[in-house]
């Protein structure tokens, strides 16, 4: 397999599990090669509730057209 488009074609015959698994492999082989992935952020539950508070308030305006 010489190109993308035949690569392409390629995994669209593999069955869902070991499309999965090539996934991984690419996703692992990117991380190794590529920059460090940043720390996960860490938030406070007020933090966390405030946005979801925001959250909920944003979609009764929008289901109420506004």
């Amino acid at each position: 397999m010489g190109t993308l488009a035949e690569i392409e074609v390629a995994i669209e015959t593999l069955p869902k599990d070991q499309q999965r698994g090539l996934l991984l492999f690419l996703m692992e082989r990117l991380r190794v090669d590529g920059p460090p992935i940043p720390e996960p952020r860490l938030f406070t539950q007020e933090q966390m509730k405030a946005w979801m508070d925001e959250d909920e308030v944003d979609m009764c305006r929008f289901r109420a057209g506004e």
